[in-house]
C-alpha cells in the first residue's frame, strides 16, 4: 500500500458536528472515504429576554465560550437584535482553536485559551490570567458539565444559549456500515456523541470491530468507561489532528 494513501479503503465516520470541510478534505487526500453522519446537532435556545441578556454581557469582566456552537448561537442573537459587540469591554476566554477563530470572526479578541482544549485544564490555567473578584459569564449548551462553574474561584453566571439534540436518522446508517465488515474508523468529538452512539449503536455493535478515535481525554475516558479501547487521540484536540493521527496509526498497523 502506498505511503501516500494510508487511509485507502477506510471508511472514516464523523459522528460530531462539522463546522468546516477541512478534516473531510484531508481524509479524501489520504485515500479515505469520509462518512458524514453527525449523531447530534445543536439549535439556538430563544427566550423573550435574549436582548436583555445580550446587554448584560457588557457588565461582565469575562465572557467564556467552550464551543463553536455557543459562539454561533451568540452571533445569531447579536445579528437579530443588531447589537454592536465591538464595544464590549469584557475579555474573552475560549476552549479550542476553532472556538477562538469563531470569536475572532465576530471582530472580538481572544484573551485566553488553555494549553489543552478541555474544561478541566481551563479551570487550572484560567486563574493565572484572571482575578478571583472578576465576574464571568459562561455561555454554554444544555449538556455542559459543571466543571467551569464549580472549578473556578470566580463568581460564574451562566447563560444556556443552545441545546444539543440527537439526529436519529444517521444512527442506522452508521450501524449498518459498522456491521458490514468493511474497515471503519469512528471519530468521537465529545462525550455527547459517544453517549448517543452507545445508546443507539454501541449496544448492538460493541467497540471491537472498528478503530476508535477521539478528540480529547474527556471523551477518551468516557469511552473507556464503556469498555472501549481508544486507538487514536492526538495531543492537539482538533479534527485535522485526529485524521492525521489516524493516518499515522493505520500506517503502523498495516
Amino acid at each position: 500500500m502506498s505511503k501516500q494513501q494510508p487511509l485507502q479503503d477506510e471508511h472514516v465516520i464523523f459522528t460530531g458536528i462539522l463546522r468546516s470541510s477541512d478534516a473531510v478534505d484531508l481524509t479524501l487526500r489520504l485515500g479515505g472515504n469520509p462518512v458524514i453522519a453527525p449523531l447530534i446537532t445543536t439549535q439556538e435556545i430563544v427566550t423573550l429576554d435574549d436582548k436583555q441578556k445580550l446587554f448584560a454581557c457588557y457588565e461582565y469582566d469575562w465572557l467564556i465560550f467552550t464551543s463553536q456552537s455557543s459562539v454561533h448561537a451568540f452571533y445569531s442573537k447579536i445579528k437579530q437584535y443588531e447589537i454592536d459587540v465591538s464595544s464590549l469591554k469584557a475579555k474573552i476566554a475560549v476552549v479550542g482553536s476553532k472556538t477562538a477563530c469563531a470569536i475572532e470572526s465576530l471582530g472580538l479578541h481572544v484573551n485566553f485559551t488553555p494549553t489543552i482544549f478541555s474544561a478541566d485544564v481551563f479551570v487550572k490555567e484560567f486563574p493565572a490570567v484572571s482575578a478571583a473578584h472578576e465576574s464571568c459569564l459562561f455561555l454554554k449548551g444544555n449538556l455542559a458539565k459543571n466543571t467551569i462553574v464549580d472549578g473556578l474561584p470566580n463568581i460564574i453566571d451562566t447563560w444556556t444559549i443552545y441545546e444539543t439534540v440527537e439526529v436519529d436518522e444517521n444512527s442506522e446508517q452508521v450501524r449498518a456500515l459498522l456491521e458490514s465488515g468493511e474497515s471503519c474508523s469512528v471519530i468521537f468529538t465529545s462525550p455527547s456523541t459517544a453517549n448517543v452512539f452507545q445508546r443507539s449503536i454501541g449496544v448492538h455493535t460493541g467497540y471491537d470491530r472498528f478503530t476508535i478515535c477521539t478528540i480529547g481525554h474527556i471523551t477518551k475516558n468516557y469511552l473507556e468507561s464503556l469498555g472501549a479501547t481508544v486507538q487514536v487521540m492526538p495531543e492537539t484536540y482538533t479534527l485535522l489532528d485526529v485524521v492525521n493521527k489516524l493516518a499515522e496509526w493505520k500506517g503502523r498497523v498495516q
